[in-house]
């Protein structure tokens, strides 16, 4: 069966969840023996979620079972490598060993990330630098024992963190998502920072061909680094769903629900290329074509203005048919 996992609606906008609505979301999910994940999303300025750290912490406390993580964490080059690894390294203790770190650039343009770039006194390519210096610091952290490290912008002797990750090594996997037209020379660049970094890759509206014309890829780069094949590489896509046993009811929310938080226009054929929207079995049907191209795990977005009841309706009637 493939990994599912829920992705909470954090976004703060008119409308938004209060906290906890959100958490009860999280305990469903919790409570349900197909979900395998919860996560959250990340930004500090560029867009308006509750903050990543605070919001797993709470999530730790209030569930028992799922996988927790941050899908993804875009201001990694924002913060200080000492108090991600110490945040991180306490999320773990605190969810007894249940966290998954995912990593991201984030975007490189636009009003709002440079309005969060100006705030930090940093460009992007700074940042892309930063956030590869944390995670060689986070990943050799978290192996436990004293750490020296030495980089560009951060060195510390002999440092021993406590209390010390659960897991050693945390699992960090790398987000990888260039947008469709995008150069092959940049697709590779892209791919191959997931190959160098990262446990795992997460991407994001791909269609099934898409996906299996870069996992291939990623495979090569992998061998070429030589980081062959020697356990589990999680394929994770990031996708929005919207299942309904009456199929339009489905379309018409997940729509409604996408002009609600995306300044991005799409058409109904246009979602439907790169979301799982419809009934049970067409939702599944979509998804089921994401694992022949290569996925292992899928994070659910709840394109709907009724996670609560959405998630409720692809916990009795989609994961079945996963499974």
């Amino acid at each position: 069966m493939i990994d599912v996992g829920v992705v909470l609606p954090t976004r703060l906008r008119p409308g938004a969840l209060a906290p906890e609505a959100v958490l009860r979301i999280a305990e469903a999910a919790d409570h349900t023996s197909l979900w395998s994940h919860v996560w959250v999303t990340d930004s500090v300025i560029s867009l308006p979620f509750y903050d990543s750290v605070v919001l797993l912490a709470a999530c730790a406390a209030r569930t028992s079972r799922v996988r927790l993580g941050v899908a993804c964490a875009a201001s990694l080059g924002l913060r200080h490598p000492l108090i991600v690894a110490q945040q991180w390294a306490n999320l773990d203790v605190l969810s007894g060993g249940r966290m998954t770190f995912v990593a991201c650039p984030g975007e490189a343009a636009g009003a709002t990330r440079a309005h969060e770039l100006a705030a930090f006194n940093m460009d992007h390519p700074e940042k892309l630098a930063r956030m590869e210096e944390n995670l060689e610091f986070l990943r050799a952290v978290s192996r436990g024992g004293p750490v020296s490290f030495s980089g560009k912008y951060f060195a510390i002797d002999d440092f021993d963190l406590v209390p010390a990750f659960l897991q050693q090594p945390l699992p960090i996997w790398m987000a990888g998502n260039p947008p469709a037209g995008t150069s092959a020379s940049r697709v590779r660049s892209v791919l191959e920072r997931v190959a160098r970094f990262g446990d795992g890759w997460l991407t994001f509206a791909v269609t099934p061909d898409t996906l299996a014309e870069r996992k291939t890829a990623l495979e090569e780069l992998r061998a070429s680094l030589g980081r062959t094949p020697d356990g589990e590489f999680p394929v994770c896509v990031f996708l929005n769903v919207n299942v309904n046993l009456v199929a339009h009811i489905a379309v018409d929310d997940a729509l409604s629900m996408w002009k609600r938080q995306s300044t991005r226009n799409v058409s109904e054929d246009q979602l439907r290329q790169v979301a799982a929207i419809g009934s049970p079995e067409q939702t599944a049907d979509f998804i089921g074509r994401l694992v022949e191209a290569g996925a292992t795990a899928v994070a659910m977005e709840l394109l709907s203005q009724n996670p609560l009841a959405q998630l409720e309706i692809i916990s009795e009637y989609l994961l079945p048919l996963l499974a």
